[in-house]
């Protein structure tokens, strides 16, 4: 199976997770195009401003790739620059949110397994 995640629906997510402005969410994969343990695989674009609010997760892991932009990652507590290329894994039962504090969009690809 091949998509393409520039060429998918596209959702408004306002205040993600209690966060600030809104985010544009493109669902590549949902969990029912798997048979593993993968959920799901999403692109996500932040306009300078807009943030995920810190939020925790279950049973599940979610690795954030930077795909362009550069923000502020909050990892239990301990905040972080991250900029495009950078690939953070946010795990099972952690907490975790993100911050575009620059003039630029972010761009990021988020994949998220779980034991389910």
């Amino acid at each position: 199976m091949i998509r393409n995640f520039y060429h998918c629906d596209k959702e408004i997510d306002q205040n993600s997770h209690d966060g600030e402005g809104s985010i544009e969410i493109y669902r590549a994969f949902r969990r029912k195009d798997f048979d593993g343990a993968w959920d799901f695989a999403i692109r996500v674009v932040m306009p300078p401003g807009s943030s995920m609010g810190e939020h925790s997760h279950g049973d599940d892991e979610e690795m954030y790739v930077i795909l362009k932009g550069e923000g502020t990652m909050t990892i239990e507590g301990q905040e972080q620059h991250v900029t495009a290329g950078d690939m953070v894994v946010n795990q099972r039962f952690g907490t975790h949110g993100l911050v575009n504090n620059s003039d630029k969009d972010i761009e990021l690809l988020i994949i998220q397994a779980s034991l389910k």
